[in-house]
């Protein structure tokens, strides 16, 4: 009797820490590779809203997005495809191809501005940006490593592109990156990151419209405008000198992903340059829960 009842005792404690222990193993669940996710990472449920939450913001391991640019008809491709352990986390990793078709005796991947900041990438063991030039000519983004939560897209590293026997450089940024704030909605603003030290940088996306009609070469949308300012200080001689962006534009859609993009080329540059790209194809892994 005793003894049924111990076991009846301690089938009941199983059943309690289980239960406590629940919510703990749904926190730390495992990817494929065995290393954690962060909360919130894998199946995120749709609740009802109308507004663009992070699970109408395609990102499933798989999905691709080819983008043209309206001045060249080149074009590039933006894929998810992989995952690595940054900081104790998976990550996801987002390669950007070559621009197609290929210009002779060069090796180019366009800046991945759709995501992150207006090209606004740091240089190697420096505290400085690379310039336009030398950004595109030299040392071109191989992909970008994100996190996303049911609040935001994170961007927290990246690999450059930088020749010889080891082509590829892993940078991590000195401080995340915010490239979403969800939900998106009319008026939300949001600082995606900011430098204190020269040359000083924030940078500030807004939602600007909603319900925005497009048309690019996969179809009409109606699409939320975010707009990206840029707004800092750099070094000018021995003096500081102010300087402002002109805002870049994003045409984001639900269950899509950027449909459309406009920014501006700035450093080292005597005559800024505008530069606009439109989605032109796209392959979406299904289902959206991610």
């Amino acid at each position: 009797m005793n003894f049924e009842l111990n076991n009846s005792s301690m089938l009941k404690r199983s059943i309690m820490l289980v239960a406590l222990l629940a919510p703990l193993l749904a926190l730390l669940n495992c990817g494929e590779d065995g290393l954690i996710q962060p909360h919130g990472e894998v199946n995120i449920a749709p609740p009802e809203s109308s507004e663009f939450r992070a699970v109408d913001f395609p990102t499933n391991h798989g999905s691709a997005w080819t983008y043209v640019a309206l001045d060249s008809e080149r074009q590039f491709t933006l894929r998810i495809e992989d995952t690595r352990d940054i900081g104790g986390f998976t990550h996801r990793q987002m390669t950007i191809s070559e621009m197609r078709p290929r210009q002779p005796d060069r090796f180019d991947r366009e800046p991945v501005d759709n995501l992150s900041a207006n090209n606004l990438y740091f240089r190697f063991f420096s505290d400085d940006f690379y310039s336009s030039e030398f950004y595109k000519d030299a040392v071109p983004i191989f992909s970008t490593y994100f996190l996303k939560t049911p609040n935001a897209y994170i961007e927290t590293a990246y690999d450059a592109y930088i020749g010889g026997q080891n082509p590829i450089f892993h940078e991590r940024h000195a401080s995340q990156r915010v490239i979403w704030d969800f939900p998106l909605k009319l008026g939300k603003e949001w600082v995606v990151f900011e430098k204190t030290t020269l040359p000083a940088v924030r940078v500030v996306r807004r939602v600007a419209k909603v319900n925005e009609r497009v048309t690019v070469r996969t179809g009409s949308y109606d699409a939320y405008v975010v707009e990206e300012e840029i707004v800092g200080k750099q070094h000018h001689g021995d003096a500081e000198s102010p300087f402002t962006i002109p805002p870049a534009k994003y045409w984001v859609v639900p269950n899509v992903g950027i449909v459309k993009y406009e920014y501006t080329l700035f450093f080292e540059l005597e005559q800024p340059i505008r530069l606009s790209y439109e989605l032109v194809d796209t392959d979406l892994a299904a289902p959206n829960t991610r």
